[in-house]
């Protein structure tokens, strides 16, 4: 939460100078990866329709980042949005950033016709899903992986 001390986060679209910030987010969340690669990343995201990353700054340093695209289904007729990716400082979890990082994901889902936001977390990840549940998010089914090559 804000305090006159702590001001509130500005949320804005992700630019090519964040981008060592967004390597570190990810590495802080588990994903080692390095500029030139997170670079590569982006510019490979960015380039997609439907597709956006957004970052929370706080006095001109990025705390937070979040990758979100547009998707539609077979057994709805709305878009809905997917949380690809969200990371915060590990200073800044439990401040309200990442509450307000969330949302602004739902307002860029809203903006583009998502009737709602989808997101998948690590079973380890127990503080992201008490975070998530905390802001209106329900726990609704299993998500199954198969890596097909390394």
């Amino acid at each position: 939460m804000q305090t006159p001390e702590r001001p509130a986060p500005t949320i804005r679209p992700a630019r090519d100078a964040d981008v060592p910030a967004i390597a570190a987010l990810a590495t802080h969340m588990g994903y080692p990866t390095n500029e030139a690669d997170m670079r590569a990343r982006l510019e490979r995201i960015g380039a997609l329709p439907g597709y956006a990353t957004l970052v929370a700054e706080i006095d001109g340093r990025v705390v937070s980042f979040a990758g979100m695209m547009l998707g539609w289904s077979y057994v709805n007729d709305r878009a809905y949005a997917r949380l690809l990716s969200l990371s915060v400082e590990p200073a800044e979890q439990g401040r309200g950033t990442g509450a307000a990082r969330m949302a602004a994901v739902e307002a860029w889902a809203r903006e583009r016709g998502a009737g709602s936001v989808h997101l998948t977390t690590a079973l380890r990840r127990d503080g992201a899903h008490r975070f998530y549940e905390r802001i209106g998010y329900a726990h609704t089914g299993r998500r199954y992986l198969k890596k097909l090559a390394e």
